[in-house]
C-alpha cells in the first residue's frame, strides 16, 4: 500500500514516512475493502454468485485498486455467463497492476481460444435478439435463440431465467421449474431465480427441491434364501417355502404368445409413438432453424436492396445535376456570346440570340445582364419581326405576314413597344384575309381591348364575325393600310377610284365595286337581303330603313 498524498510505501505506523500525513483513514478503508472481499469470496465459495457480485461491488468502492476483489468479480460474472462484464474487470485490473496478476493468466484462456470468443459473441447477440423477439411478442423465435444460448453457453443465468419466464407465461411451469433449478445451480441464491420458484409453487402448489440427488448404494443385510419367503411376524421369522408348478406345454405356448402380444403392445404404444414423436421434433427443428435463417437473409437482402436503391438514386441525382450544370454552363456561355454581339453593334442578332435564352436558368449577377440585354434588345427584335411581317403583308404573302407579325406580338408580351397596336392590326387582317376568322376575332378583341383609339379609327369591330361580319375570301385583295404610315399595298396610290387613306374593295376578279359619296365602298352583300355594307360592316347609305 502505498501514500495517496506521496505514493510513497507505507510502513505499520498511521503516518507517511515521505510526507507526515495521517494515513488512519486510508488503512481504515483499505480494511473495509478487504473485509467486504473476504466476505464475497465466502458467498462465492457457496456459489451464492449474486451476493458475492454485491460484496465485490462494494469493496471496490472503497477501493478501487483492490485488483483481488476486482479478479474475483470478474470470476463470479464468467461462471454466471456474462462473459464481457468479466473481460472489462480483468482488463481494468491489469491496467492497475500490469506485473503478478491473475488477470493475465484469464485473459489469456480466453484470447488464445478464438472459439470460446466467437461463441460467447453470438451467444451475446442470440440474446439480445431473443430480448427483441419478447418484445415483438414473438414468442417462439425467443424460446428457439435461448436454447441455442443455452446450449452454447450453460452458464448465462439470465437465459435460464427468460427462458422460464417465457414456459411459466405459457403455463408450462415443469419445464420452467427444470431451467430455474439449473439457475440455482450455477447461482444458489440469485433472487430473481428464487421468485420465479416461489411464483411457480403458489400456482402449482408443488414445492421445489434444490438439492442435487446422489445415488445411494444401500446393502441389503437381510440374506435372501432362494426358494423360500421371510416375513416377521411379531418378534417371530416366518419361513415359508415357495410353492412350485409344473407348466403344461399348451401354458408354455400360451404364455409365450402373450410375451409377443405384450412385446408388440409395448412396441406399438411406447416405442412407436416415442419415435415418431422424435422425428416430428427433428422436422419441427430443421424447419423452425431453416425459417430463422430464411428470415435473416431476407432480411440482409433487403438490407442490401435498399442500399443499392439509395446509391441508384444518388447517382441518378449526381448525373442530373451534372447535366443542370452543363447546361447552365451553355446558357451563361450563350448569354456572353449574345453580350458580346451586342456590344458590337449587331442588335438584330443579338435578339435572336436573347431570344433563345430562358431567364429562369441565371442568378445573381448573371440574371441582371440577362435582364438588361433582354430589355435592350427586345425593341430590336420586336421591330425585325414587325418589319418581315408588314414586308410581307405588302407582297401579298399573308402566311409570312401572320407569322413574323406574331412573333413580334409575342416578344412584346408587356405591349410596351411603340408599334404593338400596328402589329396587332397588321395581324388580324392578315388571318382575317386568310379565312382564319377564330385568330382574326381574338387579335381583334385584343385591339379593342388595349388599344381602343385605334379599334374605332379603323372599325375593327365590324370585322369580327360575331358581330355580323364575314370572314374575307382568302384569294381577295387585302385592304389598304396604308394609312398606318408602315406599308402601302400599292393598289391605293394608283386607283383612281379612291383617294388619300381610303380603303378600296376589290372583286374577285380585281377589278373595283360601286364607289358611293364620301369616299364609301360597297365591301360586301347579303345573298339574303341583298343590302350592302362597307369594309367596317356599317350598312351603307340608301340601304334599308
Amino acid at each position: 500500500m502505498r501514500c495517496i498524498y506521496c505514493n510513497t510505501p507505507l510502513a505499520a505506523i498511521d503516518y507517511c514516512t515521505g510526507c507526515g500525513a495521517d494515513i488512519t483513514i486510508q488503512k481504515r478503508i483499505v480494511r473495509i475493502s478487504n473485509l467486504l472481499y473476504n466476505e464475497g469470496l465466502e458467498k462465492a465459495l457457496v456459489r451464492d454468485m449474486e451476493g458475492a457480485i454485491t460484496c465485490l461491488k462494494r469493496s471496490l468502492k472503497f477501493n478501487k485498486e483492490n485488483t483481488d476483489a476486482r479478479n474475483l468479480l470478474g470470476l463470479c460474472y464468467y461462471e454466471t455467463g456474462e462473459a464481457v462484464s468479466a473481460l472489462c474487470e480483468w482488463v481494468v485490473s491489469k491496467n492497475l497492476q500490469p506485473q503478478d496478476n491473475l488477470a493475465d493468466h484469464y485473459l489469456n484462456q480466453l484470447q488464445n481460444n478464438k472459439n470460446r470468443l466467437d461463441t460467447i459473441n453470438q451467444t451475446i447477440r442470440k440474446y439480445n435478439q431473443s430480448v427483441l423477439y419478447c418484445r415483438e411478442d414473438n414468442e417462439d423465435m425467443a424460446i428457439i435463440q435461448l436454447k441455442k444460448v443455452i446450449n452454447q453457453n450453460p452458464k448465462l443465468v439470465k437465459a435460464y431465467q427468460l427462458l422460464a419466464l417465457l414456459y411459466m407465461k405459457r403455463q408450462e411451469y415443469e419445464r420452467a421449474r427444470k431451467l430455474l433449478k439449473k439457475a440455482a445451480h450455477i447461482d444458489a441464491t440469485n433472487t430473481t431465480t428464487l421468485r420465479y420458484l416461489q411464483e411457480i409453487e403458489d400456482v402449482t402448489g408443488k414445492g421445489t427441491s434444490l438439492a442435487k440427488k446422489h445415488k445411494k448404494y444401500e446393502k441389503d443385510t437381510e440374506e435372501k434364501v432362494p426358494g423360500t419367503l421371510r416375513y416377521m411376524s411379531g418378534t417371530e421369522m416366518v419361513i415359508q417355502p415357495t410353492t412350485f408348478r409344473d407348466s403344461s406345454t399348451i401354458a408354455t405356448f400360451i404364455n409365450i404368445i402373450l410375451g409377443i402380444l405384450l412385446g408388440g403392445a409395448i412396441v406399438w404404444f411406447l416405442v412407436v409413438p416415442a419415435n415418431r414423436q422424435s422425428v416430428n421434433d427433428a422436422a419441427n427443428k430443421l424447419v423452425t432453424d431453416a425459417n430463422t435463417k430464411l428470415a435473416t437473409e431476407s432480411v440482409k437482402v433487403q438490407e442490401l436492396q435498399d442500399q443499392i436503391d439509395g446509391y441508384v438514386d444518388q447517382a441518378e441525382k449526381a448525373e442530373k445535376d451534372r447535366d443542370d450544370a452543363l447546361a447552365k454552363a451553355d446558357s451563361y456561355e450563350e448569354l456572353l456570346a449574345a453580350a458580346n454581339i451586342y456590344i458590337s453593334g449587331d442588335q438584330t442578332q443579338a435578339a435572336s440570340l436573347v431570344s433563345a435564352l430562358n431567364g429562369d436558368d441565371f442568378t445573381g449577377n448573371a440574371k441582371t445582364l440577362y435582364d438588361t440585354l433582354n430589355g435592350a434588345v427586345q425593341s430590336s427584335l420586336f421591330m425585325q419581326y414587325y418589319d418581315a411581317g408588314t414586308t410581307a403583308y405588302v407582297a401579298n404573302d399573308y402566311t409570312t405576314a401572320a407569322d413574323q407579325l406574331q412573333k413580334a406580338v409575342d416578344s412584346d408580351p408587356d405591349r410596351k413597344q411603340e408599334k404593338h397596336g400596328d402589329a396587332l392590326l397588321y395581324l388580324g387582317m392578315a388571318y382575317y384575309t386568310l379565312g382564319n376568322s377564330t385568330q382574326a376575332d381574338k387579335i381583334f378583341n385584343e385591339i379593342i381591348q388595349y388599344f381602343p383609339n385605334l379599334a374605332q379609327q379603323y372599325g375593327i369591330s365590324g370585322y369580327i364575325s360575331s358581330n355580323g361580319g364575314a370572314a374575307a375570301d382568302p384569294n381577295a385583295y387585302a385592304a389598304d393600310l396604308s394609312g398606318l404610315g408602315d406599308a402601302t399595298t400599292g393598289q391605293n396610290a394608283d386607283n383612281a377610284t379612291g383617294t388619300g387613306g381610303d380603303i378600296t374593295i376589290y372583286d374577285d376578279q380585281g377589278t373595283t365595286q360601286t364607289t358611293y359619296d364620301d369616299g364609301l365602298y360597297a365591301a360586301w352583300t347579303d345573298p339574303v337581303t341583298g343590302l350592302q355594307y362597307d369594309v367596317y360592316g356599317n350598312l351603307l347609305p340608301g340601304q334599308g330603313q
